[in-house]
């Protein structure tokens, strides 16, 4: 006998799992138990599917190279993997994205058939180092990447972080969008990350040595989780509002600082099974 607060017994079982209850993954089930648990999702509705859940980070990465940075605006998740994207200054050198720059689950623009995303957070990781690299990649998929970090003999020139940090900061502008609806938006010191290097700073003669990031063990979290269906166009706009030099003045240009800023949206991911 079952009283009014409680849930009948479902007619479907499953071995090992409780009455009612749908296993928590598909891992150990076989295969042939698939129509029955479709059967359970719609005689509870029929507002389910069959998916796999799991805490995603939708990230992409724009890779900035030395110079003068342009009043030009980037958004985030068009370019998907293998595709090809432009270095932000020097736009006709260009690279193919791997899976370092980018999550799979993009497709120009839009999560891919079958993936979807309800997403807590948005937040941009800037980790900047000391000094130039000594030297890095000039060509392939790896273009503006670290070559030769350096060594105490041979440290690229020293930086002011801490101007960099500030430049970036308050000159990039960043803004949320889902279909033709701008949601989240603000400059890039309103989206912290909980991700990054500790800071840390130390010089020694003849050079420096350091890590900064805006990681300052927390993020913003939205009010509302925002729910990014398949195919849907979606992205972050990051617009560069002041052409500060990237640089040390001189021509051609040198000194300048090779770095990354990697979007990341944090939340629910839902996938097709596979298993």
């Amino acid at each position: 006998m079952y009283g009014s607060a409680y849930d009948m017994p479902t007619q479907f079982g499953f071995p090992g799992s409780q009455v009612g209850i749908l296993p928590s993954t598909l891992d150990s089930v076989n295969p042939q138990y698939y129509p029955q648990i479709k059967a359970f999702l719609d005689a509870i509705g029929g507002w389910g599917r069959l998916a796999s859940i799991s805490g995603i980070r939708l990230y992409d990465t724009l890779r900035i190279d030395p110079g003068t940075l342009p009043l030009q605006t980037f958004t985030f998740f068009q370019n998907g993997l293998g595709q090809t994207q432009n270095m932000f200054v020097a736009t006709g050198s260009t690279y193919r994205k791997q899976n370092i720059d980018v999550t799979y689950w993009t497709d120009n623009g839009k999560l891919s058939k079958g993936y979807e995303a309800l997403i807590w957070s948005i937040q941009f990781i800037i980790q900047l180092p000391g000094s130039v690299d000594q030297a890095v990649q000039t060509t392939g998929n790896t273009l503006g990447l670290t070559k030769i970090p350096g060594t105490q003999a041979t440290a690229g020139a020293a930086l002011q972080i801490g101007n960099y940090m500030r430049a970036i900061l308050e000159s990039f502008y960043a803004e949320l969008f889902l279909n033709n609806s701008t949601f989240e938006h603000g400059p890039l010191s309103l989206f912290p990350s909980c991700y990054g290097v500790g800071n840390e700073i130390s010089t020694f003669d003849g050079g420096s040595d350091a890590a900064l990031s805006n990681t300052v063990g927390w993020c913003y979290t939205m009010p509302v989780m925002r729910h990014i269906p398949e195919l849907t166009k979606f992205g972050v706009r990051l617009a560069n509002q002041n052409a500060w030099q990237n640089d040390n003045g001189a021509s051609p240009v040198a000194d300048g600082l090779d770095f990354r800023l990697v979007c990341v949206l944090d939340g629910i991911g839902v996938q097709p099974v596979t298993g």
